[in-house]
């Protein structure tokens, strides 16, 4: 934890003049002697109140300090604050009525009681509001510290995540394309020498970006067509991809596989047939700072809870970045997704 304000170097050279300064102030008030500021701006008295400031306050500092080192509960029990408060009252009074009164005993002659009780009484609660001030600082410190400690731990938390999405090397896809190879193989060889390569390039691509953070449109949506040929193979006449406004944004940032990904998840998601084929349309500019992905909503019934797992990992992916989220609606026959668009300085 940083070090409290009342101990730094600048606080206990700067404060204490103030502080004596309105003591002295309070101390005429209350003898209604106030119309003496119009007199004189410094004299013997407003000198005796800052030195005095002086006393109480270091005193007051290192039982402050001792109390720090000596709690075990980081001055959070009730029963250690009222023992602080109680014993900075009592320690601040008893300095302020030795000083007080030698200084009226030796400098004076003459021990002004009156005078003398009100000094006491008032540093002697300035010493409380000293302690209060500290205590404010230091639940106000130890708040923002736990408040650091948990962005950390969510940051180490979207970090994790982030790896676990980077690794993921998609086996559903991998099974999927070796039935869809099978039937290939058997009426086609060209073809399916032709789909090897596409699969080839696609695990290629997630392999070599599972240690970057961040790649451009322009290669996620080379990405994306290669993993829509695999895909359009297995829905021959029954799966239609197009992409709008291409290379609008092309060198912004997108995280690596995020849009195969989601591509992945809306086709498995989707009932895909003659009759109801799937058409899936992206546009680089779709929206302001978004890359939109629009598809018809042809929902399966029941939802694969891997697939479900893997969109929500795109979304954990994009929140280590940016405070914009990846957009997911349903509108007029419509699914939307939207990604957000990346700048290198996005990152939070």
């Amino acid at each position: 934890m940083k070090k409290n304000l009342i101990h730094q170097p600048i606080f206990r050279l700067v404060v204490p003049p103030i502080y004596g300064i309105m003591m002295y102030m309070l101390i005429l008030l209350l003898n209604n002697s106030l119309a003496q500021l119009d007199d004189t701006v410094f004299t013997t008295e407003l000198l005796v109140c800052v030195i005095l400031a002086y006393l109480i306050s270091e005193p007051l500092r290192l039982i402050i300090r001792g109390f720090e080192r000596k709690s075990d509960d980081g001055l959070r029990s009730s029963s250690t604050i009222a023992a602080l408060l109680v014993t900075n009252l009592l320690v601040g009074s008893l300095i302020i009525l030795l000083a007080a009164y030698s200084y009226f005993t030796y400098y004076e002659g003459y021990i002004y009681e009156a005078i003398l009780t009100k000094m006491v009484i008032v540093y002697g609660i300035s010493g409380l509001l000293f302690t209060m001030f500290f205590l404010s600082t230091h639940f106000l410190s130890v708040k923002n510290e736990s408040e650091l400690k948990k962005e950390d731990l969510k940051r180490q938390n979207l970090e994790h995540q982030l790896e676990i999405f980077n690794n993921e090397i998609n086996p559903d896809l991998l099974f999927q394309s070796l039935e869809t190879l099978i039937t290939l193989v058997h009426y086609n060889q060209d073809k399916a020498e032709d789909f090897v390569d596409r699969l080839a390039v696609v695990y290629r691509y997630i392999l070599e970006n599972r240690k970057r953070e961040l790649v451009t449109v322009k290669d996620e949506i080379k990405a994306a067509k290669n993993l829509m040929y695999l895909f359009q193979e297995r829905y021959p006449d029954q799966l239609y991809f197009n992409v709008k406004n291409e290379s609008k944004n092309s060198e912004k940032l997108l995280v690596p596989n995020a849009l195969p990904t989601m591509l992945d998840c809306v086709i498995n998601n989707s009932i895909i047939s003659v009759h109801q084929p799937l058409t899936i349309t992206l546009d680089e500019d779709g929206d302001e700072g978004y890359l939109v992905i629009q598809y018809s909503d042809n929902q399966r019934l029941s939802q694969n809870k891997y697939i479900k797992n893997r969109c929500k990992n795109v979304h954990n992916a994009f929140a280590f970045f940016s405070d914009r989220p990846v957009i997911e609606i349903k509108a007029y026959g419509s699914g939307f997704v939207k990604l957000p668009l990346l700048d290198i300085n996005d990152r939070i």
